[in-house]
């Protein structure tokens, strides 16, 4: 029955139709890329309309289907127009094509000969036009001139008819050269990059099946989005925990996240954060969300319940944690023991402790309902720290003891499926998930529209005014 949820769950998450709006935008974002490819493709075809096509010279002659030597007649004129088909065929057949390849001594096969020679019959009127195309003017005009006599005498022989009249035969004069110019293999070349750069852009909009914005959450978990963090990382990808260190943006949209806790519930006082997988950010979002909720005036405890990976006590620089979490749930600690103060006012931290490989026994045990009961009274808010629901369980366990769960995604890395696997996996326990924190929107990454171009840039130029007064 699970396994039939779980299907219809990440069908529905992938069930999207094709955003045009979306699709603009992320044309307008690339614009350069576009026009670098134009400007690569024009350049291309530019050169190779220059250097590599050749001059080609396309001579024309023509005969009149009806001998005007003698007296014709609605007859004959009805009849030579039934046979402009045959005429057209003769005129391209082994035997007159050979002939004049023969006649010429031209050193091409009858196939290259008939490839380079075409038959036009202009619509309700006798005449048929014979078109060579070559590499000179000469060759041209000699080759459609020999196809015209050889043909005025072939065709009575063939269709026992009276014999044609020369009307036109090639001349130099009139011998156009059909080579596009360089311009226009440029235009060509500058136009199909435009397309292909376009159609790739748009071909990654449509199969790209990430979260890009509020509307992707909304649609397939029904989630709303309690928090939005820039990219704090910028060009270098520093690893940042101290508040000191972050952006101002960055700041301003964490304080945002903390209103949106404040108010979403006053009884949710003990919080799970977890994140997909790895290096997504839920640690970064545990340590600065407990900060900031410190700071305006609540008891915070920041516990890492990681015991297989943990990086916050690496991340904050701190030495000389010998007890943590671990030691606490196994019984070899007291509660007292394990909580850190780390110099931020009206915030402690419980560190992981010893990596264990049974992490997920230790937080089933009575141990960890117990640290939820005696914590509760000493602290307004308890944010658990937690390793990615999609990769062990633990995350989900811990929650089933919580008010609440922050599901941490980054914008255009988590995939939808992922997102509504990760809710899946919450209600299964029970768990009450308060909303979803996006984590490095802006990023090169994320292929959002609103990332620096609009929110990040909205607080990064109010940040710069604060700064001024």
């Amino acid at each position: 029955m699970e396994s039939k949820e779980i299907t219809a769950m990440g069908a529905s998450a992938e069930e999207d139709t094709i955003d045009l709006m979306e699709i603009f935008r992320a044309l307008r974002k690339r614009w350069y890329w576009i026009v670098l490819l134009a400007i690569i493709f024009g350049a291309a075809l530019g050169v190779y309309g220059k250097f590599i096509v050749k001059d080609a010279y396309q001579a024309e002659a023509s005969m009149c289907i009806i001998d005007s030597n003698k007296e014709v007649s609605m007859s004959d004129v009805q009849l030579g127009s039934a046979l402009t088909g045959d005429y057209e065929g003769i005129i391209k057949s082994r035997v007159v094509l050979n002939k004049v390849i023969e006649n010429l001594k031209l050193d091409l096969t009858y196939k290259q000969l008939y490839n380079i020679v075409s038959v036009e019959n202009p619509d309700s009127t006798c005449i048929l036009k014979i078109y060579v195309t070559a590499g000179t003017v000469r060759e041209a005009v000699n080759i459609a001139n020999e196809i015209l006599s050889v043909s005025v005498d072939e065709i009575p022989h063939v269709l026992g008819s009276s014999k044609p009249t020369i009307l036109d035969k090639a001349d130099d004069l009139f011998a156009e050269n059909t080579r596009r110019s360089v311009l226009s293999y440029a235009l060509i070349g500058i136009l199909a990059g435009i397309v292909i750069a376009c159609g790739i852009v748009a071909v990654s909009v449509i199969t790209n099946t990430s979260i890009k914005s509020d509307e992707d959450i909304q649609k397939c978990t029904g989630l709303s989005v309690l928090g939005a963090i820039p990219d704090y990382k910028g060009k270098k990808q520093k690893k940042i925990m101290w508040p000191e260190d972050l952006p101002f943006n960055a700041s301003e949209a964490i304080y945002q996240l903390r209103t949106g806790i404040l108010y979403s519930s006053k009884d949710v006082k003990t919080i799970v954060v977890t994140s997909a997988f790895e290096n997504q950010g839920k640690s970064f979002i545990s340590f600065h969300l407990a900060y900031s909720l410190s700071q305006v005036g609540k008891r915070v405890l920041l516990v890492d319940t990681d015991m297989r990976k943990s990086v916050l006590q690496r991340r904050m620089g701190l030495d000389g944690v010998k007890l943590g979490l671990s030691e606490y749930l196994s019984g070899n600690a007291e509660l007292g023991q394990v909580i850190y103060d780390v110099g931020l006012p009206n915030m402690h931290v419980l560190f992981s402790g010893k990596l264990v490989p049974n992490a997920s026994a230790l937080l089933s045990a009575k141990w960890l309902e117990n640290l939820c009961a005696e914590v509760r009274d000493s602290y307004d808010y308890v944010i658990f720290d937690t390793p990615p629901i999609c990769v062990v369980g633990d995350a989900a366990i811990v929650a089933s003891f919580c008010d609440g769960a922050l599901l941490v995604i980054e914008n255009g890395v988590t995939k939808k499926k992922t997102l509504a696997q990760m809710k899946f996996e919450m209600d299964k326990v029970g768990a009450n998930v308060i909303g979803v924190v996006q984590n490095m929107v802006g990023s090169k990454k994320d292929s959002s529209y609103y990332g620096k171009g609009n929110y990040g840039y909205y607080y990064g130029n109010y940040g710069n005014n604060q700064n001024k007064k």
